[in-house]
């Protein structure tokens, strides 16, 4: 087991999701040029940020002339799940050099998260895992940074007609197949995409955080009730020797 081992592993994990972050960052880059914001501004903010919720959210409060600071504080809001994710990722990055950690940090996106328990099943010592999390987080930030670029540079021939929010929940899903092993994991999917698309009109990209919670309490409800279940069987022996 090398490093460049674990790397590799990491790019191919993630390489099925990049073409789609990439048109989602293609998306941006049009609207980017549409708005009539500034071009490097824009493409800086998915070198900086790269989360394309946020950054959408401030473009649009600044193309309704809104202040930067609103515009900012947009994004924040809309990128606070980043919270959630640091608590998920602290027992892996904890173990980590400082400069691994604040740099895997930073290119940390919300597909990226979906993927860190593989690499702690499969590479068991923390060298190993920095070098898989970078393999799935690198090409997710290069996809993204270059589909808003491509986006900026030919704004004019992308149809603004284009409706690309579809690819996130389609990414989400991509991530959650493979760890589906159970009946509770497949009720919180499906309870999970059932209302993302039927929230699919809340504001800010709510219908995603909603739909998380609501399949995460639904698989909870179903394997605790599976789990009282099998309390209740006696075991094997016990009921051969009765």
């Amino acid at each position: 087991m090398t490093s460049r081992a674990a790397f590799a592993d990491g790019v191919r994990d993630i390489a099925g999701l990049v073409p789609g972050v990439a048109v989602f960052g293609l998306s941006f880059g049009a609207l980017v040029r549409a708005r009539g914001v500034d071009p490097i501004a824009g493409a800086t903010s998915s070198l900086i940020v790269g989360a394309g919720a946020g950054q959408t959210a401030a473009v649009e409060v600044l193309a309704v002339g809104g202040a930067v600071t609103i515009a900012v504080l947009s994004a924040l809001v809309v990128n606070a799940r980043f919270a959630l994710y640091s608590a998920a990722l602290a027992p892996m990055f904890g173990r980590f050099t400082p400069a691994w950690r604040w740099g895997l940090a930073y290119l940390v996106s919300d597909q990226t998260v979906g993927l860190y328990g593989r690499g702690q099943e499969r590479w068991t010592t923390p060298a190993l895992q920095q070098y898989y999390m970078l393999g799935v987080t690198l090409p997710m930030r290069t996809g993204w940074v270059g589909g808003t670029v491509a986006g900026i540079l030919l704004g004019p021939v992308v149809p603004g007609a284009w409706q690309v929010g579809f690819i996130v929940p389609l990414m989400f899903i991509a991530l959650a197949i493979p760890g589906i092993r159970g009946l509770p994991e497949l009720v919180a999917a499906v309870t999970g995409l059932v209302a993302v698309v039927a929230l699919k009109d809340l504001p800010l990209g709510l219908n995603i955080v909603a739909a998380a919670l609501l399949g995460m309490t639904a698989g909870l409800l179903v394997h605790t009730r599976t789990s009282r279940r099998g309390a209740t069987v006696p075991p094997a022996d016990t009921a051969d020797s009765a």
